[in-house]
C-alpha cells in the first residue's frame, strides 16, 4: 500500500458506513462511520463486536439497516478484493506446509511468490514455510494464519481478537505490520478482548454493549 496524496482523501469513500444494523439477538440499531485509521471495538463478551466485524466481512447479512464497505456492499466481490477477515481461531489443514498455505492464499487474491514471501517475513515464518502446520506451535500457527489472511496487504483489516491465540512476538510483529499499513493509508479495525489488543493495534475505541454502540473515544 502507497501513502496517498492529502488532497485525495475526501475523494475516498469510508472504511465503514453503517446504518440502523440490526441482526436478532445480535446487533441492534448500530450506525458507525469509519473514514479511515485503526479503530478498536471494545465491550464485554457477547457486545456483538465479533457479529459486526462478520457483517462487515460479508460473512453475516444484517437484517435491518444498511452498511457499506470501502463504498461498495460488503459481499460486493470489489469488496472481497480490498479487505481482509482474519477469525480469532483459524482451522488450517495440518497436513498442508505453511508456503503452501500462504500460496494459496496469494493464488486467491491474483499474487505472486514475492507477497508470500513479504508476508511471511512481516510475520516471522519464512523458517517454518516447509514444515506442516500440524507440527507448528499454537502461535506459530497463528502467525502463519495471520500471513495468509494478509497476504498483499488489502486496504482494510478486520481483525478478529488477534491476541488469543498469538505469541508475544507473534503479537508484536502484526503490531508493527500494522502500524506501517495505517501509516501508509490502509485501515484497521480490530475487535478487542484484551487491554494490549487495544495498545498494540488502535487509536481510537467503540464500546459496544448488549449489540449497540454506545461510546466512542
Amino acid at each position: 500500500s502507497h501513502a496517498r496524496p492529502r488532497g485525495d482523501v475526501a475523494a475516498d469513500p469510508p472504511l465503514v458506513d453503517a446504518h440502523g444494523l440490526g441482526v436478532p439477538g445480535r446487533l441492534h440499531d448500530a450506525t458507525l462511520r469509519i473514514d479511515g485509521g485503526a479503530v478498536a471495538l471494545i465491550g464485554a463478551n457477547g457486545a456483538g463486536k465479533s457479529s459486526l466485524l462478520h457483517v462487515l466481512a460479508g460473512r453475516l447479512r444484517p437484517r435491518r439497516g444498511e452498511v457499506r464497505v470501502l463504498g461498495v456492499a460488503p459481499r460486493a466481490p470489489a469488496a472481497s478484493r480490498r479487505r481482509a477477515y482474519v477469525p480469532q481461531q483459524v482451522e488450517l489443514s495440518p497436513h498442508l506446509h505453511g508456503g503452501e498455505v500462504l500460496a494459496a492464499a496469494a493464488r486467491a487474491r491474483g499474487l505472486d511468490r514475492d507477497a508470500v514471501l513479504d508476508a511471511a517475513r512481516r510475520m516471522g515464518v519464512l523458517d517454518v514455510l516447509d514444515r506442516p502446520v500440524g507440527r507448528l506451535s499454537g502461535g506459530l500457527r497463528q502467525r502463519v494464519a495471520l500471513a495468509a489472511g494478509l497476504v498483499g496487504t488489502p486496504r482494510l483489516w478486520l481483525l478478529d481478537e488477534p491476541a488469543s491465540a498469538l505469541d508475544a512476538g507473534g503479537l508484536e510483529r502484526l503490531a508493527a505490520w500494522a502500524e506501517e499499513h495505517v501509516a501508509t493509508g490502509g485501515g484497521l479495525i480490530v475487535s478487542a478482548h484484551r487491554p494490549e489488543e487495544v495498545d498494540a493495534f488502535a487509536r481510537e475505541a467503540v464500546l459496544m454493549k448488549a449489540g449497540r454502540i454506545v461510546d466512542r473515544a
